[in-house]
């Protein structure tokens, strides 16, 4: 199943070697036209950053160039992506092009760039052309589902200023649409088709895009027109052995834990719960169009009105075998410990009811619809200028899984190696011995389960800003004044149901469940290692669910009722109401002087007050007068709290070129609304009471930060920057299990609670290197070619968490790799082009295993290349190669820091791309 195409190899060689080389593909050309040629090649990025209306076409040179220029002018700390051509971003999607910028890191996954952190923190707010932007219940968007064709650049805000809107601790990723005045005058036609090849997938992924817009003068004013639609769908199979959560075997003083089979001096043994092999496939649709119309009735009033949808439909398959290594009535023994003398390395499990070895099955569908809408007004005069906005935006966040678990009869024991050598560091091995796992007959179907998450969102913002102008020559300059106000209704439905099917009381036969004519042998392999099995496929299991419910109600009558209905029950513990007000107002002043050289900046504050109230439910076991059912009631939670961000910036111009900018900025994260809701489950059968519950006292995180960078700009395009930052943030959030007074949830004396809590404080402080530039200084040809170089070092990413500090890594922050370096060649004419990219990122710790925090998941260090050509053989049309990942490298990950225990090993594909751009 995971076996490589042969020839990829040679063509992903070939295309590499194709792209260094590049310059030698136009040299002929280059040296015939010789110094014309230079000025041809050198104007083509300078027409495009004089003339603004007249960027249909910007190419490496001129993306480049306007990154740098957006950078040079900001006031905050702030670094940019910019699109080479309509519907071309460098990478395929947002966070694959964000892990170039510096100081950014991603996760890959699923075919494509997955989460981002800026700076080492993951608390990162969403815009679109400046305006926050939610997704169902989450604080933000998923950036993968932003589809690239529809960009026109991507801005990273490291710092913010007074005027932007508040809400995430790392930094604000703001994704820029086009409009259609910056569009040339008069029709524009555009789009683009496109072809990825992933050579563990073995499918093409189709990507398409179109643009259609107008400019033109009419008795009114300058009037424009824009629709930019995109479709794309990225197919992906990946296929991993891990391992997961090492933790000590429980319970001391019950005979049937495995805790009870251990040798006195192997009781502290650490063993995980399970390893597996496993399969991750399917697809990503992403649907989206944006509707724009623009108004400039004159130099002094202009109006926006634009309207868009992004859409994702996902279907994620996951086949997985595995083998719980803790679980009750099972019997340890041959065990082998590593070199610590407590950490497992293999062992034999036993258990005459069978061993708890299962066979997952199931589909995960996922359906996000995002609609936003837009208003602006700007009107400017000489001394003062009001800019007006007001969105609308509501969305839905679906989510449905079934899932089927087999288990093998009869089965006994099994050999577990976490350690195994089948892979160069370390993989989970499984052994069954004897049985026949392509043999559907030893197969019985333990259990079917489906649940369904919906979330709904809708948001109405509104913002109003003044800019005077106060002098063109004293210390103070303008003054900025602004208020905001954002109303968030937000609601989630969960429901969750299990099935049990048994005949003649044991496990239904696998041959007898619906969908099992379909069944078929699906198989994780990687190098030596993995293994294949027998599993009804999850798109079958789909497909049947009428009849799988009606066979759990012939055969599991104590759920039968549950599965009477199409959709499981509401869990009403996971299901809130909200609503969410935000009311912001700010003032900010731009100042500049002399002091031998220029100094200009801002200083301003933002005063916000959030309050809103939320409604769930809690629980508690009923007794004889309720029939022994749960007692549910309706619970209520509200809050009101108020933050004052103050801001300050300083740049100072030593020359035309060099110049230091300074800058304190605060922020502010608010806490989930899941992790707030009032829900509490009150376990009174339990000695002592167990309370699981949410948190409506959560603080939000506030971080603080000072940050320097010294800047050279010269040429187009060209820059040395070196930059440092240092950052404080609180109330980082960790759940965990607390003896805790029992009077807030209706019941006397002491109990244990288990809810999401403010942790502790944290500090991240770093350094941030980066040099670009097109080597214009060269003769003849060799004056396209540039590269760029930057690296970022995170000196310090640590987060004060509940628990002593006694084992190497016990503050490390999640998601945060100390390293992270990237390298490019580029060569550009406006004929030819070509590109190699070159990504590392060090290690980094994956999030906190409560139980047994020494043994929490680490990452290993990637690394990845990339490479692409373009050919322009018409003014209107360019044609691309492009290869991703081609060194064809894997994710490995290890439980601790010290690499205590393999966690495992994933597989990333490789890919070649094939794309048409068009433009008239």
């Amino acid at each position: 199943m995971n076996t490589r195409v042969g020839g990829f190899r040679y063509v992903a060689r070939a295309l590499a070697l194709a792209t260094v080389s590049a310059g030698a593909l136009s040299a002929t050309q280059a040296m015939a036209q010789d110094a014309p040629a230079e000025i041809q090649d050198g104007e083509a990025a300078d027409t495009a950053q004089e003339r603004p209306e007249d960027i249909l076409v910007v190419g490496i040179r001129g993306s480049i160039s306007s990154a740098a220029d957006k950078k040079r002018n900001a006031k905050q700390i702030v670094d940019s992506v910019v699109s080479e051509d309509v519907g071309k971003l460098p990478d395929n999607n947002v966070p694959e092009a964000l892990s170039r910028v510096t100081g950014v890191q991603i996760d890959r996954a699923r075919g494509q760039g997955q989460g981002i952190t800026i700076r080492g923190l993951s608390e990162i707010q969403t815009t679109i052309n400046g305006n926050q932007t939610n997704l169902g219940a989450d604080r933000s968007m998923n950036l993968a589902d932003i589809p690239a064709e529809l960009l026109k650049s991507v801005d990273v805000y490291k710092t913010r200023s007074a005027d932007q809107v508040e809400g995430g601790i790392a930094g604000t990723v703001n994704i820029e649409l086009r409009r259609p005045l910056d569009l040339k005058k008069g029709l524009t036609l555009a789009g683009s088709i496109r072809g990825v090849y992933d050579d563990i997938a073995e499918k093409v992924s189709p990507y398409a895009s179109i643009l259609v817009g107008n400019r033109f003068e009419t008795g009114i004013g300058e009037i424009g027109f824009l629709v930019n639609a995109s479709w794309t769908k990225t197919n992906y199979l990946e296929t991993y052995i891990e391992s997961e959560s090492p933790s000590i075997p429980c319970c001391e003083g019950d005979p049937n834990s495995p805790f009870a089979s251990l040798p006195a001096n192997l009781r502290n043994v650490v063993i995980p719960y399970r390893a597996y092999y496993g399969t991750e496939s399917g697809y990503s649709e992403r649907p989206s169009i944006n509707i724009v119309g623009q108004w400039r009735a004159n130099d002094n009033l202009d109006f926006v009105l634009e309207g868009g949808y992004l859409g994702s439909r996902e279907r994620r398959t996951i086949d997985r075998m595995y083998v719980q290594a803790r679980e009750f009535g099972s019997t340890l023994s041959n065990i082998v410990l590593g070199e610590d003398g407590r950490t497992i390395r293999s062992l034999t499990e036993s258990n005459p009811n069978g061993v708890p070895a299962g066979f997952e099955s199931m589909l995960n569908a996922f359906d996000n619809d995002l609609y936003t809408s837009n208003f602006e007004m700007h009107w400017r005069s000489e001394r003062a200028q009001i800019n007006a906005s007001a969105q609308y935006n509501w969305s839905d966040s679906n989510d449905y899984n079934v899932q089927q678990i087999l288990r093998l009869r009869n089965q006994t024991s099994v050999n577990v190696d976490f350690d195994s050598d089948e892979y160069p560091r370390g993989v989970p091995k499984i052994d069954f011995g004897a049985t026949d796992l392509s043999n559907i007959a030893n197969y019985g179907v333990d259990r079917f389960q489906d649940r369904i998450g919906k979330s709904h969102n809708k948001e109405l913002s509104g913002q109003v800003d003044l800019t005077l102008k106060l002098s063109d020559a004293s210390l103070l300059r303008s003054l900025q004044v602004g208020t905001r106000y954002n109303k968030r209704d937000t609601s989630r439905y969960y429901g969750y149901r299990d099935g049990l099917p048994r005949i003649g009381g044991q496990m239904a036969p696998l041959s007898t469940f619906p969908g099992a004519d379909q069944a078929a042998l699906v198989s994780a392999t990687i190098g030596d290692a993995g293994a294949s099995w027998y599993r009804v496929p999850g798109s079958v299991l789909l497909d049947n669910i009428d009849s799988i419910r009606a066979y759990i109600q012939a055969n599991d009558p104590g759920n039968a009722a549950r599965f009477a209905s199409e959709i499981p029950l509401g869990d009403l513990g996971q299901t809130w109401d909200s609503v969410e007000n935000v009311f912001a107002a700010y003032a900010q002043v731009n100042y500049a002087f002399d002091v031998g050289f220029p100094v200009d900046g801002l200083f301003g504050v933002r005063y916000t007050n959030t309050w809103g109230n939320i409604e769930s439910y809690d629980f508690r076991p009923g007794d004889i007068t309720t029939d022994f059912q749960d007692i549910v009631r309706r619970s209520f939670g509200k809050g009101n709290y108020v933050d004052v961000l103050p801001t300050a910036t300083a740049i100072l111009h030593f020359t035309p070129k060099t110049q230091l900018r300074l800058s304190y900025s605060t922020n502010v994260q608010r806490p989930s609304f899941y992790d707030t809701r009032p829900f509490a489950f009150v376990e009174t059968r339990a000695n002592p009471v167990v309370v699981y519950a949410g948190n409506p006292d959560l603080k939000a995180q506030d971080e603080q930060s000072f940050n320097a960078s010294l800047e050279h700009y010269f040429g187009r395009g060209g820059l040395v920057t070196l930059a440092g930052y240092y950052k404080k943030a609180t109330g980082f959030l960790y759940y965990s299990r607390e003896e805790e007074s029992l009077i807030p949830y209706g019941q006397t004396g002491v109990g244990l609670v288990e809810q999401q809590r403010n942790a502790g404080n944290g500090t991240f402080a770093g350094i941030e290197v980066a040099a670009q530039s097109f080597f214009d200084f060269l003769p003849g040809f060799w004056r396209n070619f540039g590269a760029s170089v930057n690296a970022s070092y995170v000196a310090k990413a640590r987060v004060e968490y509940p628990y002593p500090e006694d084992f190497p890594g016990a503050f490390d922050s999640p998601n945060t790799s100390k390293w992270t370096a990237n390298a490019a060649l580029y060569y550009d004419t406006p004929t030819f082009s070509a590109r190699v990219a070159y990504n590392y990122r060090s290690s980094y710790r994956m999030g906190i295993w409560v139980e047994t925090p020494e043994y929490s998941p680490y990452q290993a260090s990637t690394q990845r290349l990339d490479a692409a050509i373009n050919v322009t053989p018409y003014k209107f049309l360019t044609l691309s190669l492009e290869g991703g990942n081609l060194l064809g490298s894997d994710v490995y990950r290890y439980h601790g820091q010290q690499e205590l225990l393999p966690l495992g090993v994933r597989t990333l594909g490789r890919t070649v791309q094939a794309s048409a751009r068009f433009r008239f």
